[in-house]
């Protein structure tokens, strides 16, 4: 099983809720399994499989976890390497679009306040 592991700098629920905001927005099919992973049946380069996205705790943020459980049918290692991260490129890439956002009406705020 293929896997990628992203250390990002937000608080767990911030990480959650770009799961969930990447996956709706590709138009996925998602549920939480037992565990409290979210399994999604998800698009990536044409290809649809079946992807597995964890999110941790961690000292310095939270961690990431995307492994593929179901590849789509003849996909190669190279492709699964390249479809999972994709998918934690997808959730870094939406989070720090959102600070980005924030940061630079805060900062505009900030200056012209001054």
């Amino acid at each position: 099983m293929c896997q990628v592991k992203r250390l990002l700098p937000y608080v767990r629920r911030y990480v959650q809720m770009a799961v969930y905001d990447v996956l709706d927005a590709e138009g996925a099919e998602y549920w939480k399994n037992e565990s409290g992973a979210v399994v999604a049946r998800l698009s990536v380069y044409g290809n649809v499989s079946t992807f597995s996205l964890s999110a941790e705790i961690c000292d310095t943020g939270t961690g990431l976890t995307v492994s593929v459980r179901d590849p789509c049918p003849g996909l190669s290692a190279k492709g699964e390497e390249r479809a999972v991260t994709a998918v934690a490129d997808m959730v870094a890439q939406y989070l720090e679009n959102e600070l980005m956002i924030n940061r630079r009406c805060f900062v505009q705020d900030r200056h012209y306040a001054v």
